[in-house]
Formats: C-alpha cells, structure tokens, sequence
C-alpha cells in the first residue's frame, strides 16, 4: 500500500518475485524450450500441460529471470488490494463486490493482480478463527473465477505484519522469534492459504505481506523494535515453508518496498546515514533471504539517493535494483508503482517506459477497487481508470512483442 516512512532530520511521517521451491530451473520437462511464444497467451491456452505459475531460470547463464510455461515473462498489471477482503461482511461473507470486480479485471485484460490474503486489522482476525472452513472455501472462488477468466494472482499473505504481532499480543520483533505465537500462526497461516490455493492455475506467486522491510530497525525514532534479521527469519520460515507445499515451486515474493536510503547503517549503526549502493546490494540480500528469490520494490515519487552516487533518476534507480537482483541471484519486481490518483498521464508513461527499456518483467501499479474507496485507488469509471487501463493494455502489447528463445 502506498504508505511511507520519510525521515527528516530525525523525524519519520509516514500478498520473484519469487522463488522457486526445488531449484532455479525455469523450464520443467513438461514445458520445453523457450519458444518466443508469448508467455500468457501459451499459459492459457488448452493444450499447455506445465507447471503452474511463475519459475526462474538461467538462460544465458547470467541473469536469473521469470519464467511462464516455459517462456521467459513480462506483464504488467495491478494491486486489487481488497479482492478478497471486500467479502467479509459482518463475520460472514458476500460475493457480490468480488465478481463485479472479478468482471471489471477481466473486461479491461488484467494479466496478473496482487491482493491482500488477509484482514488489515488485528480486530478482523476473528472472522478467520470463527469462520475458517467458509473462509478458505471464499479464497478458493475467488482463484476458480480467476481460473475461468485467465487472471494471474499473487496473493500477499501478511499485509500488515504488525498487525499479527498485535492480534497476539506479542511485541513486534516476535515475527524474529520461531518459538513466538506469531511465528507459529505464520506457519499455521500459510499452509492454509497454500493448500487451499496450490491446485489453481491462477496463481502465479506467493507473497509474504506488504512492506515489511520498511518497520525494520527505525525504533531510533520510536517505533516498535524490529530488527532486518527478524524480517530475515520470518522471510526464511515462510518460503521453505511453502517450498514444501507448493508442488508446482512457484516463485516466493517478499513484498518489500524500496529499501530506505539508510537501511544498511539502521541495522549497523543506528543512524540515517545514506547507504552506498554495495550496502544497498547487502541489506537487499539480508530481506530477501533463499529460498525466497524475489526482489521487490515499491517505486514512487521519493529521491533515490546512494552515499557514493548521489541522488539518481528513476531511470538509474532501476538500474540499480536490477544489479542488486543480479548480485543477489533474484528476479526483480516493482510490487507496487504510482497510479492515476497521484500522477498524469505523462509521469504515468514515463515510468512506464524506464520499466519497459530496462526489462522489468513484472510491474504492478496501485490501485484498483471497485468503488476506488482503498487509499490513493482509482475505480474502472471516470478518467483515472480510463487511463490506468488504457496504459496498462497498450505496454502488455508491447510486451507482448518480446521474444526471447535463449
């Protein structure tokens, strides 16, 4: 979600992406070789056979990348963040919101979708605890329509991880601590969300949650203690996790925002101190931990600034992030980037070319719901859905047009 910690001087205001579960084989023997086919339309089609969702690999022998049905990946979608959160109604649930919006998704051809798995608030936990045999049984429609439409999920399992420390009564550093009740619910957690939605086609990925990375060690401006290697263990636990349930080894994605331009001297010196793009390549490893083989990034609007290079472009902020995926051995994705709510068409377009000109594989903007009622969204009607579908659809047409037979 489009949410921020920005210090100044000293004062902070504020669901590959992935990781393969066996190996970083991106083609199975039931896919084949890269085609140039383009990777959706061959996913979808009848005939294809393979594993589901998205795998990595190495075709030249250097970068790791995505892989679909074999061939290597490129979309462009959208968050929806309350997909599936818009059912919950008075401990009970309706479909209504979720087909309309399932509706409005297909008829404006969105590839993939992120959505929160999970309550925001720790109050909304009860609905799960109450109700969890009709809670999963809703997930589980809501990926069968996705099935029928040919729309990718990701979904985020933890969107508010403080939120769980809350529920439990735990400190929030308690994501760190395998013997805590939030590590354990993690467990419990995701292997309920996994084994209720591994046999879907539509499901492209897993993610942790949203922007974990950004609580971790900012308690020197009195936040709640959270260290990078909490973030680390909870990341760990939840991908091998998965990567023993999931038959099909999608990718596992941590959900992380950018990382702060202090991150690396937060966790070692306890000060804001700009990091150097090696610091940034090292704390990016740190909260992206193996199994789990997806660098994510949410890119908006804030300077991007390095102590060794100074303030970049967006243009060479992408670049970095794709040579600290490469140093790392992951694939990078934006999890997240800036929608018609809070810029025009212009800015929207140039984003979107940095993306596309560097190869992003996998970009997400924010946000659709359907009454646009979830922070900074926008809904299908009026000019700003116009517009975020129109661009979305014309550079899925130029990714379309991307072949790569390695």
């Amino acid at each position: 979600m489009k949410t921020r910690l920005i210090h100044t001087a000293i004062i902070l205001s504020t669901a590959v992406l992935i990781g393969c579960s066996c190996s970083r084989e991106g083609n199975s023997g039931d896919e084949g070789g890269p085609t140039g086919e383009y990777a959706i339309d061959k996913y979808w089609s009848d005939d294809y056979a393979g594993a589901f969702g998205i795998r990595t690999g190495t075709p030249d022998g250097d970068a790791l990348k995505m892989f679909l049905a074999g061939e290597v990946f490129y979309a462009t979608g959208m968050n929806c963040f309350n997909l599936f959160t818009q059912s919950f109604s008075n401990n009970s649930f309706q479909m209504r919101n979720v087909e309309s919006t399932i509706a409005v998704l297909d008829e404006h051809e969105v590839p993939v979708v992120r959505f929160s798995c999970i309550p925001y608030y720790a109050t909304e936990y009860s609905i799960y605890f109450d109700n969890r045999e009709e809670y999963l049984t809703t997930l589980d429609a809501i990926a069968t329509m996705a099935d029928e439409k040919h729309i990718g999920l990701i979904p985020s399992i933890f969107w508010k991880p403080s939120e769980t420390a809350a529920y439990f009564g735990e400190e929030y550093k308690a994501w760190g601590d395998t013997e805590s009740k939030t590590y354990a619910f993690m467990l419990e957690y995701t292997r309920d969300v996994v084994n209720t939605l591994k046999d879907h086609k539509s499901v492209f990925a897993w993610e942790f949650g949203n922007e974990f990375s950004l609580d971790a060690d900012i308690s020197i401006a009195g936040y709640p203690e959270l260290s990078a290697y909490d973030v680390r263990t909870a990341y760990k636990g939840f991908a091998e996790l998965i990567s023993g349930l999931d038959p099909h080894g999608r990718l596992i994605c941590s959900g992380n925002s950018v990382m702060r331009n202090a991150q690396y001297h937060l966790l070692h010196n306890k000060n804001w101190d700009n990091d150097s793009f090696d610091q940034y390549v090292e704390i990016t490893g740190v909260m992206t931990p193996e199994p789990m083989l997806g660098m994510s990034e949410h890119v908006y609007e804030e300077d991007r600034v390095f102590s060794d290079k100074g303030t970049v472009s967006r243009d060479e902020q992408i670049k970095c992030a794709l040579e600290a995926a490469k140093a790392n051995g992951k694939v990078y994705y934006i999890g997240e980037f800036t929608g018609p709510r809070s810029a025009d068409e212009t800015l929207m377009r140039t984003n979107y070319d940095i993306y596309y000109n560097n190869r992003v594989q996998l970009s997400l903007m924010w946000n659709f719901a359907l009454r646009g009622d979830v922070e900074w969204s926008f809904s299908a009607n009026g000019e700003m859905g116009q517009l975020a579908f129109s661009l979305m659809r014309e550079y899925n047409e130029k990714y379309a047009q991307l072949s790569e037979t390695h």
